[in-house]
């Protein structure tokens, strides 16, 4: 099964504990488990008629079965934390059935080919909390062992995710666009079963996976003296929103953001967000730096260098490029070069469908402070980018799309997103060529720029539907986009 999460970050949660990592060939999971109740924000039992009332968890050696799906070969990570704590980061004050309190527990994270699916909490032998797609289920035990069907290596199992995979595809799509002052922020989620697209939805905000689950970043406008200043932070959408002002020269965070300040104002624009990492640039006094962050410690003063993601090697060739560069100026006479010698000028730019790493080089020309952008030459990390792939020539792209900018093809190789100045065109894929029909047209804002497209396929598309539809996606208005 394709599903593209590269991150690596370890799970979030406020509560400190200790990582336990079983044996491969045990699970601390196991058995036939059925969902009582959905717990709400204030630990109390949801209303009738929930979808998930009723249905059943599973798992067998090798196997995870819910929601109508089927995993392989699951990984388990078992923290233990103090389970009062950790239900405050699930917006849950309580389980007044479990006689918690300050009672340590096992919560164990739940992954699939290095995918989350979700969290268990243990309470007892026979009930814990499942944390799946922003809601908490109180589950029960039903029986000791699973159904066989889901033994590991039954047929039956094999066929369900051998058709679950194949044929289904979605894309998480993040865009910059430009404000009147600075920029906004936006995320689509754009789906399609067997070449059928469906409904478009789309959310304020960037919405974007990783290995602990689904992320926000946010981007708020600060006031300040005459400069733009934007302050950047990021959480998982299951932890508590934080809690930001600005007071005696401090903004304060909380539920997973740092209560630090920002050393200086400064416009800071996003190019690129994957699983654990940004780039993006920073505009102050003059000065545009380019930089990379790593999502959990936006506010830090600490930038990533290249020899942090590509070691010795990376390093040295980014200094070999950077010399090029600064030979070439001063080949036009500029003798005013700025120095780099940290490895830290550096981000990620789209270019002919892919993503590219660049470094900056600042210098002096007429009494203005200018940059350079150069290309590294190097291909980014799969801790930077997971899937970066265009199964298409991006010169027949062009060919059939002349005005094309940007193009998007899914790991399934079922569809392709290609982008213009002012339109977001989806097309089916069929023999290594865009489909002669597309299957729906958007109108884009102008000046609008791609900063994340992460991919899911197979089981993982109504999973990852169903938690963006939980955060509050909405479908996008009908006149919004053309459909075939």
């Amino acid at each position: 099964m394709l599903l593209f999460l590269g991150g690596c970050a370890e799970f979030s949660g406020a509560s400190a504990g200790k990582i336990i990592p079983p044996s491969a060939q045990v699970s601390p999971l196991g058995g036939k488990w059925t969902v009582l109740e959905e717990l709400d924000s204030n630990g109390s039992e949801g209303g009738a008629g929930q979808p998930w009332l009723g249905s059943d968890v599973q798992f067998a050696p090798g196997v995870v079965s819910f929601g109508g799906h089927v995993w392989d070969n699951p990984a388990y990570k078992i923290k233990r934390v103090k389970a009062e704590d950790y239900l405050l980061t699930k917006y849950i004050p309580s389980v007044g059935s479990s006689g918690l309190k300050s009672q340590k527990v096992d919560v164990i994270t739940v992954y699939a080919s290095g995918n989350y699916l979700g969290e268990f909490m243990k309470l007892d032998d026979t009930s814990m909390i499942f944390f799946v797609e922003n809601k908490a289920l109180l589950l029960k035990i039903v029986a000791e062992e699973a159904d066989s069907t889901l033994v590991a290596g039954d047929t039956s199992a094999q066929e369900l995710n051998q058709d679950s995979r194949e044929g289904i595809s979605g894309v998480l799509l993040g865009l910059r666009i430009p404000a009147a002052t600075g920029y906004t922020y936006q995320t689509l989620w754009i789906a399609a079963d067997h070449q059928q697209l469906r409904p478009i939805l789309a959310s304020e905000q960037i919405f974007f996976p990783r290995t602990s689950g689904f992320w926000e970043l946010s981007v708020q406008n600060l006031p300040t003296d005459g400069m733009t200043d934007n302050l950047l932070t990021a959480r998982n959408v299951t932890a508590k929103a934080p809690d930001l002002r600005r007071g005696n020269g401090e903004r304060e965070g909380r539920a997973g953001t740092e209560e630090q300040t920002y050393a200086e104002p400064a416009e800071r624009v996003i190019n690129y967000i994957g699983n654990d990492y940004i780039a993006m640039e920073k505009r102050t006094a003059g000065i545009n730096h380019l930089q990379v962050l790593p999502v959990d410690k936006l506010l830090s003063p600490t930038e990533i260098k290249v020899s942090d993601l590509l070691g010795d090697k990376g390093f040295n060739a980014y200094l070999n490029a950077r010399e090029q560069a600064a030979a070439a100026l001063r080949e036009k006479g500029i003798t005013s070069i700025s120095q780099d010698e940290s490895g830290e000028n550096f981000g990620l730019i789209r270019k002919n469908g892919r993503w590219s790493l660049v470094g900056r080089i600042h210098y002096q020309s007429g009494g203005n402070l200018e940059y350079k952008d150069f290309d590294l030459k190097l291909i980014p990390p799969a801790n930077l980018i997971f899937y970066d792939a265009l199964v298409l020539s991006w010169y027949n792209i062009k060919d059939r799309v002349p005005d094309a900018t940007d193009a998007f093809t899914s790991p399934n190789r079922d569809i392709a997103l290609v982008k213009t100045k002012t339109k977001l065109t989806i097309y089916p894929i069929g023999a290594d060529k865009l489909g002669e029909t597309h299957l729906a047209e958007l109108e884009l804002p102008e000046g609008a720029t791609v900063i994340m497209a992460e991919w899911a396929t197979g089981s993982y598309v109504d999973s990852w539907e169903k938690s963006f539809l939980a955060y509050g996606a909405q479908a996008l208005a009908d006149g919004s986009v053309r459909m075939r």
